[in-house]
């Protein structure tokens, strides 16, 4: 074979390499021809083969990351649904965290699994915080403006009662149920009288604030220290369950008791709580009390407000 036609043969195989180098693979036939080694000279049938095998092996590797790249395109869509639903659950949790007690949030995200939501016996201190005067304020009040304005009272107390370890467990129109909850009782007690101490303060202030626009409003506490059953209660019916979580019994009862006979915004504590006090707060001499739907008067005292 002259020189001119090996020359035609390295142009088809440089021609092929080009063509390789962008991707065109279609060359192939043309190749498999030139490796016949008894009608071309031996290096042009040897580069032929190599190039070929060169052709075969970036054709498997591109395929392999072809289908890699689809597995990756599936997980990423997969991972995106997820993120998806993370986001749902988050803007969930975020508007039931409104809604649930701290304390209930607490255990959850301690054991997400298998949270432990029964009752147990505690010792707590129960404050119970009441409007004077409510309903009747309720009645002469237009609603968006009375809501408006307990919103205002209450958005306040919040900071103040979450500074002292406190944890809102019920709401009515008029008042709250805050639970204060410590390994020590001296510790629950005390906060749940800085509490109040510190919502009566500031319910002073807000009334000084609005002083033009309205009646100051009077806000009345009672306190309770002791044992008390905390955890859930499930009330079934043929709609479903429906679920609190809560401070039930004595304790309790007697704080609101407590707090249905404190007048002119006075906050008033059991003997149980006072005990636990330490002289840390100015009180009143201990006056005993015949409390509705108690069987025995109840010692209580008055938390002296700076």
């Amino acid at each position: 074979m002259d020189q001119t036609e090996n020359q035609k043969l390295f142009k088809i195989l440089l021609d092929t390499a080009q063509k390789v180098s962008r991707g065109a693979y279609e060359q192939t036939s043309s190749l498999m021809e030139l490796t016949n080694q008894e009608k071309y000279p031996p290096m042009v049938s040897e580069m032929a083969e190599a190039l070929g095998m060169m052709i075969v092996k970036v054709e498997g590797r591109e395929f392999y990351l072809e289908q890699l790249l689809e597995q990756l395109k599936a997980k990423n869509k997969k991972l995106e649904e997820t993120l998806a639903r993370v986001r749902l659950l988050e803007g969930i949790r975020g508007h039931l965290n409104k809604f649930v007690p701290k304390s209930v949030q607490d255990i959850i995200e301690h054991n997400p699994e298998n949270p432990d939501l029964d009752k147990h016996e505690r010792d707590i201190s129960v404050l119970f915080l009441d409007i004077a005067g409510y309903t009747k304020l309720s009645e002469t009040t237009p609603r968006e403006k009375m809501n408006h304005l307990i919103e205002t009272y209450f958005s306040e107390f919040l900071d103040i009662i979450m500074e002292n370890h406190g944890d809102i467990n019920e709401t009515a129109g008029d008042g709250l149920m805050i639970l204060f909850m410590d390994h020590d009782p001296k510790s629950h007690a005390k906060n749940a009288v800085s509490a109040a101490v510190g919502i009566q303060k500031r319910t002073a202030q807000i009334n000084d604030t609005l002083r033009k626009e309205k009646d100051p409003l009077v806000v009345n506490m009672g306190i309770n220290s002791g044992m008390a059953a905390v955890g859930s209660t499930r009330f079934s019916g043929i709609t479903g369950d429906r679920w609190t979580y809560t401070a039930s019994g004595p304790v309790t009862n007697i704080a609101a008791r407590i707090c249905g006979i404190a007048e002119k915004g006075s906050v008033l504590v059991s003997e149980s709580t006072a005990s636990l006090l330490d002289q840390q707060f100015a009180m009143g001499a201990p006056e005993s009390k015949i409390l509705k739907n108690v069987s025995a008067p109840v010692v209580v005292r008055q938390i002296h407000i700076d």
